[in-house]
């Protein structure tokens, strides 16, 4: 006899939609173990630029808040830079880093720290 298998044998429980929100961890967590440290820290830095200013819509937007909020008067930024950084394209100095840090808030420190290396 010859039976040919269901459509629904070759879905995998791993995949079913319900789980959807565990498998998008998964991959993330997956992505980020694929992540150089230091690729992970650019990474960790662009996600608290967009934290420290939710009002922004697009990397253009993000880069000229930013920008204009660095910017001293011995120290300029130039939007280019930032979207640099967004772009994982260069390291902010840690004196950007600092001030972003104060924007968004301490305890986004903590989330630089992977409890799983800990272990």
């Amino acid at each position: 006899m010859n039976a040919t298998p269901r459509p629904s044998s070759f879905v995998s429980s791993q995949f079913a939609p319900s789980q959807g929100k565990h498998r998008s961890e998964r991959l993330e967590k997956s992505y980020r173990n694929c992540m150089t440290p230091h690729e992970a820290e650019l990474d960790w830095f662009a996600g608290l630029m967009w934290k420290a200013f939710p009002e922004a819509k697009s990397e253009n937007e993000l880069s000229e808040l930013v920008a204009e909020v660095l910017t001293t008067e011995r120290r300029p930024v130039h939007p280019k830079t930032v979207r640099n950084w967004l772009r994982k394209l260069n390291a902010p100095h840690f004196r950007y880093v600092i001030r972003v840090i104060a924007l968004v808030g301490a305890e986004s420190v903590f989330q630089i720290i992977d409890v799983d290396d800990a272990a």
